[in-house]
């Protein structure tokens, strides 16, 4: 759902298109995981062809993104049957929480593994170990100057 120059509509979909999709549909899962839970039905997005906005549970979003990637166009849409707006937030909302969401777990787990290899060391273990350790459970190894 990028930004992408106009584009020929009977031209198939190139790889850079076809991986941005790929990217969409991992999104819209995560998106379904965690707004899902908060009772966040799906998005809404407006239509210029038909001058109204259509609301698209995560589910339904996920079939026409899968069906743009398999046959390179997007189904015919119907509106959604009476849906509360207050159930569905826009793209780029949506789009904005997740790289928030994704960005906060990763600052989390940088701390994490600072306090982790502190820990280690204040317990006897050697850097070289403390090092070993972390790569083993995945953990990249932070120095004191990082958070």
């Amino acid at each position: 759902m990028e930004d992408f120059e106009p584009r020929d509509e009977d031209a198939p979909l190139d790889e850079e298109e076809k991986e941005a999709l790929r990217q969409d549909l991992l999104d819209v899962q995560v998106l379904k995981d965690v707004l899902g839970t908060q009772g966040i039905k799906g998005t809404v997005f407006f239509c210029p062809d038909c001058d109204e906005d259509h609301f698209l549970t995560w589910d339904l979003l996920a079939g026409n993104l899968q069906e743009l990637l398999d046959a390179g166009e997007s189904p015919v849409h119907e509106p959604a049957f009476d849906p509360n707006p207050d159930d569905y937030v826009s793209w780029d909302y949506a789009r904005g929480f997740l790289d928030g969401y994704e960005s906060f777990q990763r600052e989390d787990l940088d701390e994490m593994a600072l306090r982790l290899r502190r820990e280690l060391e204040g317990k006897g273990m050697r850097p070289h170990e403390v090092r070993a350790f972390m790569a083993r459970v995945g953990l990249e190894t932070p120095s004191d100057g990082e958070p």
